[in-house]
């Protein structure tokens, strides 16, 4: 198991202090043992390294101990966010979808395109002029015109040739501009 970073080093630390410390004995014997006269002077000696190495040790000891686990919440507050990209909406892409594919095929013109609409129209009629689209058609048909009633009108039926070629775009235009000026 590996230890994290701050650790090993502290580790090393350690270690390293524990071989000073060897390193002095070492020097305080020999030197006691081959010059006795500085026995004395080499124990005082001894005795300051090792008030300094356990100095060090206490004060490793205490930083380890109260330093931070990492950045506080307050400091992660202040840096700026990454940049996300926005997400594509959908729905237009959807939409665009079935102007196309009503162009080209009648199936599609009648199941995806005529329902979004029928359901866009029956709503603007409903709310701008108080019209039901599938209750009131006389007053319907005025206000969409003769073109877009054909399209919307409830007794539409699925066209025989489901693979036949879809509205023009030109008269698809005018039936949603047709919509469009009901809420005006």
């Amino acid at each position: 198991m590996s230890d994290p970073p701050r650790l090993r080093w502290t580790r090393l630390r350690w270690k390293g202090s524990a071989l000073v410390l060897t390193v002095a004995s070492v020097i305080l014997l020999t030197t006691a043992m081959a010059v006795p006269r500085y026995a004395q002077a080499s124990a005082q000696i001894f005795v300051i390294v090792l008030g300094a190495l356990v100095i060090r040790l206490l004060v490793q000891a205490v930083r380890v101990a109260t330093s931070a686990p990492g950045p506080f919440p307050f400091d992660e507050a202040l840096l700026q966010p990454p940049e996300r990209e926005i997400p594509r909406a959908r729905e237009p892409d959807r939409i665009a979808f079935e102007v196309g594919a009503s162009t080209h095929r009648a199936l599609e013109l009648h199941r995806q395109f005529r329902r979004r609409l029928r359901r866009l129209a029956a709503d603007r009629l409903a709310s701008e002029h108080g019209v039901d689209l599938d209750a009131d058609h006389d007053a319907a048909r005025s206000l969409l015109g003769a073109e877009a009633w054909d399209l919307l009108r409830p007794d539409h039926e699925t066209p025989e040739d489901r693979f036949g070629p879809g509205m023009p775009i030109e008269d698809v235009t005018k039936i949603v501009t047709a919509v469009e000026d009901l809420s005006r």
